[in-house]
């Protein structure tokens, strides 16, 4: 059996711990912005009858604020990568053959529970594992998992039971 370099372990933990310290930014993030007649209509309809927008909430209460075309909107923000979820720590766990990138992390629908994944080893190149995390969690996959109350590790971890 050929071992992979530590290296292509590392590049695979960097990646997915990209993901989760970054979050979702708009091509948009960091740029300025500011009220454009288009945003003022929308957010005009939208507050006088309701209904879906595409808008962010920083657009929609300025113009509920008073603001008027032409004027600067609040930067956007990153959005958590997974939503509900905080406090993650990607690392490396295991030893040998079994050493892992895992993430550790805490939900917000269940406080004082920290939670476990570990990643499939893809050696030397980007892998999507995060992304098919993110769309477990969001679809309900953990709130699944947790209807059994799986039984915490000795460091009072519950691993997901999805995964490698």
């Amino acid at each position: 059996m050929i071992e992979e370099p530590e290296g292509d372990l590392n590049f695979q933990r960097a990646a997915i711990e990209r993901s989760f310290r970054n979050g979702w930014a708009s091509p948009d993030y960091g740029k300025p912005r500011v009220v454009t007649e288009q945003v003022y209509a929308e957010a005009r309809k939208i507050l006088g009858h309701g209904g879906w927008t595409g808008l962010d909430q920083a657009a929609i209460q300025a113009v509920r604020n008073g603001a008027q075309p032409g004027d600067p909107l609040p930067p956007l923000r990153p959005l958590p990568f997974i939503n509900n979820v905080r406090d993650a720590e990607v690392t490396i766990t295991g030893t040998g053959p079994g050493r892992r990138i895992a993430v550790l992390f805490s939900h917000d629908k269940f406080p004082g529970i920290r939670f476990g994944h570990h990643f499939p080893r893809e050696p030397g190149r980007e892998t999507f594992e995060e992304i098919w995390l993110k769309e477990e969690i969001e679809t309900g996959a953990l709130h699944r998992m947790m209807e059994d109350s799986p039984a915490p590790d000795e460091e009072g971890i519950i691993w997901t039971t999805w995964g490698d």
